[in-house]
């Protein structure tokens, strides 16, 4: 347990001047053009490439995007830590100004769209799911107004697949299946024909993981994602078989590609554990029980050839919590019914 703290108090030490960094940057952002320049003095001449302001802006935003999209995204996750909770807020305040600030101007709208997704993820994480799902509503009519090439590419349809799964989740939470429902099966449909675009079609063998594309790993990952969530809200609407059908799908999609990527077994490991849950509780316990075990094999063959302390980390505590639910289910059955006797 010291250790952890220890850990977590270094990365928090590290990240500090990045967010700091980032409500710098994004303060002058908001701010630009309001502020008196200042006195220009000479210098002496410089052999170093003068940067154009083109080639500056450019820079900036390749700063901005990743202080908000990877910097932001890590430290938005851990909001529900007391000892980030307040950098947390301020770089969200930062992020709402600037997000607020481009939306007046509407010089960029395609960076408006992600950052109304980053912000829609963050209220959802924070299961603030009204004004979650006010955003993703918001967003997608922002992303409706971007130009068609940019709609029409795989990039705009990814966005466009995340905000839907995201309005979905939060509807879900409010337990809105039937409306939840729609967003869902529209991801899925744009996810399906991102990735069957980029795939070798049917009845031609996948690339090698050497060879794998990122387009063709995250439509994967994203298609398996969405198949999960699809089957999720279709279970709470009370419809188990459809969503068994709907998980099966996508464990067979799974089963072909977990080799190729982290990223898909990943997925993979989400998807076996829904449908664990599912014939839980249904109660089918050896299946149930059949899934949680294949989810925890996966994950262990991920900590065991690993090189990435992160996901190491992750298929551990992954691991921990499907032996739990396993420990649990069986704890409940008579000898007879437990396959481990």
């Amino acid at each position: 347990m010291q250790k952890k703290h220890i850990s977590t108090l270094i990365q928090a030490a590290a990240a500090f001047p990045l967010v700091l960094c980032c409500a710098a940057l994004l303060n002058s952002c908001k701010d630009k053009g309001t502020e008196k320049p200042a006195p220009v003095e000479k210098v002496a001449a410089s052999t170093t490439p003068i940067q154009t302001d083109d080639q500056a802006d450019a820079q900036t935003k390749q700063l901005l995007d990743f202080m908000i999209f990877n910097v932001g995204d890590a430290l938005r996750r851990e909001a529900g830590q007391p000892m980030w909770r307040e950098l947390v807020r301020d770089m969200r305040n930062q992020v709402e100004a600037y997000y607020n600030a481009l939306r007046t101007t509407n010089k960029d709208p395609e960076r408006l769209v992600r950052i109304g997704l980053f912000l829609a993820d963050g209220a959802r994480d924070l299961s603030a799911f009204p004004k979650a799902a006010d955003i993703y509503t918001a967003t997608l009519k922002d992303w409706e107004a971007l130009p068609e090439e940019i709609r029409d590419g795989i990039n705009g349809q990814r966005l466009r697949s995340f905000l839907l799964n995201g309005l979905g989740s939060c509807l879900m939470q409010q337990r809105k299946m039937t409306e939840a429902l729609p967003y869902y099966e529209e991801a899925l449909k744009l996810d399906q024909a991102r990735y069957n675009s980029v795939s070798p079609g049917e009845g031609k063998p996948l690339p090698t993981a050497d060879h794998l594309s990122p387009e063709l790993e995250n439509a994967a990952k994203d298609l398996l994602s969405s198949y999960r969530c699809l089957a999720e809200c279709q279970l709470f609407a009370d419809d188990p078989e459809q969503a068994r059908e709907t998980l099966q799908t996508g464990r067979k999609l799974a089963t072909d590609m977990r080799n190729l990527s982290t990223k898909i077994s990943f997925e993979f490991i989400h998807l076996l554990s829904t449908l664990g849950n599912l014939e839980s509780r249904v109660g089918q316990p050896r299946k149930a029980l059949e899934a949680w075990r294949q989810a925890a094999y996966i994950a262990e063959q991920l900590r065991i050839g690993s090189s990435s302390p992160a996901e190491q980390a992750q298929a551990i505590q992954l691991i921990r919590k499907l032996k739990t639910v396993q420990s649990q289910l069986q704890s409940q059955q008579p000898s007879q019914d437990n396959p481990e006797q």
